[in-house]
């Protein structure tokens, strides 16, 4: 059986019609989180019965955990245990089979949910060094296992696409007495990223400074927004692309006041001109961007091409090609040899403008 996604787990929850275990995971924490209170709601009640529910934190005893799920419910339907990041891979092997037995024979009215918000996405894979393997391979055959066992669940919450972020954002606006259009909510996510936490609470401060006004703007969100350094970097390659040498030289140097590493700036422009290449090759070649996407491993961020498909029209082909030569130049020098990084930074951006204004020029 395969897991469930947020929209299987999510009417799951609401038919009440609940298993015994349960293993909440994935890559989207805000996700995992919310839906574990929304389950642990279900199962005990908003305010649950200290005689019907136990907490347990990650390293909590595991005789103590095997003790709650054998516990009756005291004037509650369910016994509710709910076990917050657990590492599995710290128990010995016995502790594991004991612990796997005591789930395989779990009694009808306990229902123990295993939620994992800290789990890291290379967590869940052994695709990593033999010893590595050996210290990481438990968690995803105790989801098999959970999930064989016919009485439970394992619910796999990724992030959501950038037309369902664009939703969520706008169904909290709403609920907050504001409206907000899907484009400003895509800016918000250009900006921010794609996790909910971070675009929850950016959206939070803008409804703050919004006001009394009813709809949230453009120029709240230009006002109000933190922007993650690809976004800041990203405008930065849109005025280098169109010439727009004064305000490219403000960002740069905005990024520098910021203490943002030069390093990590001419990693992101380096990306952010990959970017446009893959986009420019996909559409002169006729093939579609989601073929890409795929190929690449965007995922999630496959918007991201879809953004710069319009800005890598332009440039040429060659042009990118060139811009790209500059950018692993001056990482590769920056490997080697001692400079300022600061000022080969700038250089950089005039030379990639030189190639974007020859552009224009024959355009």
């Amino acid at each position: 059986m395969a897991y469930m996604d947020e929209k299987s787990f999510k009417k799951h929850i609401s038919s009440k019609k609940f298993n015994n275990i349960y293993v909440i995971f994935g890559d989207e924490k805000y996700l995992v989180k919310h839906y574990t209170k929304e389950l642990v709601t279900a199962v005990a009640g908003k305010e649950p019965s200290e005689f019907a529910f136990h907490s347990f934190a990650g390293d909590a005893d595991i005789q103590s955990i095997a003790d709650a799920i054998g516990s009756v419910p005291f004037m509650a339907e369910y016994n509710c245990v709910l076990v917050s990041d657990m590492d599995i891979n710290k128990l010995s092997k016995e502790q594991y089979e004991s612990f796997a037995e005591v789930l395989k024979n779990i009694p009808l009215s306990t229902v123990v949910i295993f939620s994992f918000s800290a789990l890291s996405s290379k967590e869940k894979t052994s695709e990593k060094s033999s010893d590595e393997k050996k210290k990481r391979s438990r968690f995803k055959p105790f989801c098999d296992m959970v999930d064989k066992l016919g009485m439970g669940t394992v619910a796999e919450l990724n992030m959501r696409s950038a037309t369902a972020l664009e939703h969520q954002i706008s169904t909290w606006a709403d609920k907050l007495g504001k409206k907000l259009s899907l484009p400003v909510a895509s800016r918000i996510i250009y900006y921010c990223g794609t996790d909910l936490a971070t675009l929850r609470l950016e959206l939070d401060k803008v409804c703050a400074f919004a006001g009394n006004s009813d709809e949230i703007t453009l120029d709240m969100v230009e006002a109000t927004v933190v922007k993650k350094l690809e976004a800041k970097v990203f405008d930065l390659v849109d005025n280098v692309i169109f010439c727009n040498a004064d305000k490219a030289y403000t960002q740069l140097y905005q990024l520098f006041a910021q203490r943002e590493d030069a390093r990590d700036i001419l990693r992101v422009l380096g990306l952010a001109y990959v970017d446009l290449y893959r986009a420019r090759v996909t559409t002169t070649s006729g093939a579609m961007m989601n073929e890409t996407a795929d190929f690449f491993g965007y995922g999630k961020r496959a918007w991201v091409l879809t953004k710069a498909t319009g800005k890598s029209k332009k440039l040429s082909t060659n042009a990118l090609r060139e811009s790209l030569a500059a950018i692993v130049d001056l990482s590769a020098k920056l490997n080697t040899v001692t400079v300022n990084e600061e000022a080969a930074l700038e250089k950089l951006i005039a030379d990639l403008m030189l190639i974007a204004k020859r552009e224009l020029d024959y355009a």
